[in-house]
């Protein structure tokens, strides 16, 4: 299987947080991630986004292990769907697609990324 996280440089991806991250009901904070079957995968945490395609490539997602939480990265290419009045991101995947995250390899969007956002040619 091929990681996805290395096809795109991590060098073009920028974190930003689930508080920052705005749909029509709210914002990503707080929501469960879920499979179609109702199964919890983690937390939205934040996302990465690459802001020359102005595209969120991967959700950021926390999962409790016993003494410290653990990030991981589910691509963000796939359907999903916000049930905001159970505080759920439903999408179709599974925990198997999960990718471990070091969130210290990704830089946090700047007021340059939000310039290169702004000016980039829009996404196709």
């Amino acid at each position: 299987m091929v990681n996805q996280y290395e096809v795109t440089s991590a060098s073009d991806l920028r974190y930003v947080e689930a508080t920052q991250v705005e749909h029509p009901s709210g914002t990503l904070a707080g929501l469960s991630l879920c499979t179609q079957e109702d199964e919890k995968l983690g937390s939205v945490n934040g996302v990465l986004v690459e802001p020359a395609s102005r595209r969120i490539r991967y959700f950021v997602v926390e999962r409790p292990k016993t003494l410290r939480r653990r990030h991981y990265l589910l691509a963000a290419d796939m359907p999903a769907s916000i049930e905001a009045g159970d505080g759920k991101l439903r999408v179709m995947a599974h925990e198997e697609d999960l990718e471990r995250f070091d969130s210290r390899s990704v830089r946090t969007f700047s007021d340059d990324d939000l310039i290169t956002a702004m000016f980039a040619h829009p996404a196709a």
